[in-house]
């Protein structure tokens, strides 16, 4: 069902009933009988008669459940449905189910199906069958008629009706709307007013999450009023503190009902919340009652009770609260006064605590973040697993409590707002022996979440969302508007149908994919393109790029190779020879280009990758280079490094019987001599040997001059007069640190590293002169 907007009051009076908020479990006797659902036969209460249907549009408006449904789309020949129900009773015929059989029978891809069949064909049928007197089931007609056409029964109406019923169930209004008929005893026009469809559901005292096919009569919701005054049977009546605000929206008031029930203790109920939302102490009372009541006190009346459960966030909250309302009679001056009664509602018990367990403006509590892996080891988080533990004891200790056990107990529906996982074992399954008191609700059936958005858990919160499913909805849409919701719902509803009908059929199989038309140009190029870059990884000594290229493209090798060898006609994928596009582009620098890969790998002196191609690939050796080749030149000729060589010797040595490497004519690898460890080894000492050698002769030759430069300064000294000359008169100008000027820059370094510099100095003049020669 849509819901009808809410559309500004018309310029007319509003009535009377509707100057103030009407309360769900107070309204008029008057207005109460003379509202009927807007909806079909399914969904009219039991209790209430429906009256007759008028053909005018503005008494008659389908709605959710009302609304008519698409035409079947199995069956041939069927009509769209005035109703839901008409649609529910469609499915649930034999003709839809046998034309479910025969498209299910098709769906299989059996031989020899039929089409479906129309309603007067299947008449038809049954009226051949061969059957007794007395009528059968339809299950007998139907297995009957599938045996007459030899097909096996595989019938789907339950799944069928299920879908039907799942997409009402999520396109409806969770509110039900109600009229007043123009022949009701009070008509208001152009009005409609919402009730919440779960609490209708829980008044009447089942599930309201449980799916209804007839909403309850309006008489579940009558209960007696309260006229108790304050200050009778010890009760103080004050108003509950926190609690003003949300409930002016209903002109009403929310009283601590504390001392009221003579079975409740509110020294066992512990009313003072530890967040200071304690009940007020301003009494209640009207000044207009100054006059005392001789009659004796009123009795209390039975009490419908409702409690409340929120918690989230480590905020957690509950409140029992009585849906009868406190209205105490007023006194003869007031009357006189015509002073309207107060009205409120009576909350027997409330507590509220909170304790740290979710980070700050991250969300989710402490156990969410440990169980997804992420166990953080903080101080904050320790405080975080600390609070949850201490508020599940909380909880724990204030639902064990014998008040609140009988305040659940007494309850007719208890509301819960948090998620399943949190509340498991805290709020219900306890661990151990235990058991809690919401347990028995949630058995029964009259324990449900509440279905509106909520905020933190607080009293004035619980009281806000009490407001919210307890008042009445007043819409003003006028017949038009209400037709064009409704043809708006119906069109929701065909769409949702036809999705899962289509999602139901068996899908066809895909077409296989179009392959690309390529011109033999481009592909020209991209082989072109790929075995350049083959060569390239050849060269550049990639190894894992050539192994991943040849096992995607190895059968390329060998097209377009044009005239080869007779050696190369019988050869391994791996020596297939090159294309002869790319010899005779090699060929131009060069009097002949390789042949094959492991041709190209010896010529560019790559060591690993002609390991590679020569042990795990198998290449051979022996295939010539080209063929006017007259040398017969092979891979090992094309070597130009002594470690590509060695490769060719080294597996000459090793795998001697692979080919014939010692022959130089055809047929053989013209590998001149094999290579072994040992002989590696002792080339190795002897290349040791001739460096150190070398080396000591350069240390020989060093020590050679610079013992001759060493005899020539000792003999230029030995040359030298032996007196001094005399010292010169001093200057009269003024001396330099340092000494004089004519003093030779290095007399005071020692003589081996003068001996140093002259090299260097006799080093660098020779350069010098090499430089200009």
């Amino acid at each position: 069902m849509s819901v009808p907007q809410r559309a500004q009051s018309p310029a007319r009076t509003r009535p009377a009933l509707l100057q103030a908020p009407l309360y769900v479990f107070d309204l008029p006797p008057a207005l109460a009988s003379s509202l009927v659902v807007r909806a079909a036969d399914d969904e009219a209460p039991a209790t209430a008669a429906s009256p007759a249907p008028s053909s005018a549009p503005s008494t008659v408006a389908p709605v959710a459940g009302s609304v008519g449904a698409p035409a079947c789309s199995l069956c041939p020949g069927c009509s769209s449905f005035r109703s839901v129900a008409e649609q529910r009773s469609h499915v649930r015929s034999l003709w839809h189910r046998f034309n479910l059989v025969l498209r299910q029978h098709a769906a299989r891809g059996a031989k020899g199906t039929l089409e479906p069949v129309s309603h007067a064909q299947l008449e038809q049928m049954c009226a051949s069958l061969e059957r007794p007197d007395d009528d059968e089931e339809d299950m007998d007609e139907l297995s009957a008629l599938l045996q007459q056409l030899d097909v096996r029964e595989d019938t789907g109406d339950d799944e069928a009706a299920r879908t039907i019923k799942s997409v009402n169930d999520a396109l409806r209004s969770p509110l039900v709307w109600y009229e007043t008929p123009s022949q009701a005893p009070t008509v208001l026009e152009q009005t409609q007013l919402g009730l919440y469809r779960d609490v209708l559901l829980a008044a009447a005292g089942g599930s309201a999450a449980a799916d209804s096919a007839r909403m309850p009569s309006l008489d579940v919701l009558a209960a007696p009023r309260v006229e108790v005054r304050p200050g009778t049977h010890g009760w103080a009546g004050k108003r509950v503190q926190g609690t003003h605000q949300v409930s002016r929206t209903m002109q009403m008031q929310v009283l601590d009902g504390a001392g009221l029930v003579p079975w409740l203790s509110p020294d066992e109920v512990a009313a003072s919340d530890d967040d200071g939302s304690s009940s007020s102490s301003a009494t209640a009372t009207s000044e207009d009652d100054e006059d005392p009541v001789a009659s004796p006190p009123a009795p209390i009346p039975p009490l419908r009770l409702w409690t409340f459960i929120m918690m989230g966030g480590g905020y957690f909250a509950v409140a029992t609260i009585a849906l009868n309302v406190h209205s105490p009679p007023l006194s003869e001056r007031a009357r006189a006064r015509g002073t309207k009664p107060t009205r409120s509602v009576l909350m027997l018990a409330h507590k509220t605590f909170q304790r740290y367990t979710t980070r700050r403006k991250q969300g989710g509590a402490q156990s969410m973040q440990d169980a997804s892996g992420r166990h953080a080891k903080s101080a904050g988080a320790n405080l975080r697993r600390y609070g949850e533990a201490q508020l599940k004891a909380d909880i724990h200790a204030l639902l064990d409590r014998r008040a609140w056990r009988e305040l659940i107990q007494h309850s007719e529906h208890v509301w819960v707002r948090t998620s399943m996982r949190a509340a498991h074992g805290v709020l219900w399954h306890w661990p151990g022996h235990a058991t809690s008191p919401l347990d028995e609700k949630q058995a029964s059936g009259t324990l449900s979440h509440i279905p509106i958005a909520t905020q933190r858990p607080t009293l004035s919160e619980i009281v806000r969302v009490f407001w919210e499913l307890t008042r009445v909805k007043v819409a003003h849409l006028s017949s038009a508007e209400l037709a064009a919701q409704d043809e708006a719902h119906r069109d929701a509803i065909a769409r949702a149908l036809r999705q899962n009908a289509a999602q139901q059929m068996p899908k066809a199989p895909p077409p296989p994919p179009k392959t690309p038309q390529v011109k033999k140009d481009e592909r020209a190029a991209r082989q072109r393109a790929r075995l350049e870059r083959l060569v390239a990884m050849v060269r550049k000594g990639r190894l894992d790029a050539l192994t991943q290229w040849l096992a995607r493209h190895e059968a390329m090798l060998g097209e377009d190779a044009g005239a080869v060898p007779p050696a190369y006609e019988d050869a391994a994928p791996i020596d297939r020879p090159l294309p002869a596009w790319w010899r005779a582009a090699e060929a131009r620098g060069a009097s002949q280009a390789p042949m094959n890969l492991l041709q190209v790998a010896a010529a560019a002196d790559q060591v690993e990758i002609l390991h590679y191609l020569l042990v795990e690939r198998r290449a051979n050796p022996t295939l010539p280079l080209g063929r006017d080749d007259g040398a017969h030149r092979t891979a090992y000729d094309l070597c130009g490094s002594k470690s590509a060589r060695a490769v060719f010797r080294r597996l000459m040595a090793e795998q001697p019987d692979w080919y014939r490497w010692d022959e130089m004519g055809p047929g053989g690898a013209r590998v001149p001599s094999a290579l072994t460890a040992d002989m590696e080894e002792a080339q190795a000492s002897k290349a040791r040997s001739r460096r150190a050698a070398m080396r000591e002769k350069m240390r020989e030759r060093d020590a050679k001059v610079e013992a001759d430069t060493a005899a020539k300064e000792a003999a230029a000294k030995a040359a030298a007069p032996a007196t001094t000359p005399a010292a010169a008169a001093p200057k009269s100008g003024p001396q330099r640190l340092g000494g004089s000027s004519g003093s030779a820059p290095d007399a005071s370094l020692s003589e081996e590293m003068q001996r140093r510099i002259e090299r260097e100095k006799r080093a660098r003049a020779a350069e010098a002169r090499m430089l200009r020669k």
